[in-house]
């Protein structure tokens, strides 16, 4: 078993301090998660390929902030025939939220890390010698795919913890100011 840690006792990054209502912005366009991302910060694309990331990233180079987002979804409704009668997007409704969560938590179960804690925007900083959180992901994507490992497995983890451990003993050439 991989040892995991979401960070559940950790405080949001400061940056989010006193946003606390919730907004019709998407995650990506809210403002605190474009200053981190001027910062070198990158946001954790919601895809399973990515969200278990969090979990597995070391402390230092992971934050989160408070999710005040908005998703949208588009209705569209059909007559009899099949033609577009009415398209709008309207906001997710919680119960939906709800349970598209459950069903990534499930995911997580197969594949041995515990639930995500509800209600944070992850942002991840590259690790090692990486020029960016893109980078590492495609590095394990390349180690993986002749392993057979495309999608999220026990195995998949296995290889994520194997290289985090790996780029984080490798010393931080990139610089930047940390914050």
């Amino acid at each position: 078993m991989v040892t995991t840690d979401w960070g559940r006792d950790t405080a949001p990054h400061p940056v989010s301090a006193g946003r606390t209502h919730r907004t019709e912005l998407e995650r990506d366009r809210l403002p605190e998660v474009r200053e981190l991302v001027e910062f070198g910060w990158t946001l954790v694309p919601d895809s399973a390929l990515w969200c278990f990331l969090p979990c597995l990233w070391p402390a230092p180079a992971r934050t989160w902030v408070p999710d005040r987002s908005t998703v949208w979804v588009t209705e569209t409704r059909t007559d009899a025939t099949g033609r577009i009668t009415d398209v709008r997007c309207v906001p997710m409704g919680e119960e939906e939220r709800r349970r598209e969560e459950a069903e990534v938590n499930a995911l997580l179960a197969g594949a041995g890390v515990p639930p995500r804690p509800p209600g944070r925007v992850w942002l991840l900083r590259p690790v090692g010698d990486h020029a960016g959180v893109e980078a590492v992901v495609e590095h394990v994507l390349a180690l993986a795919r002749p392993r057979d490992l495309d999608h999220l497995c026990p195995g998949l983890v296995e290889l994520w913890v194997d290289e985090l451990r790996r780029a984080s003993a490798a010393p931080d050439r990139r610089g930047g100011d940390g914050r």
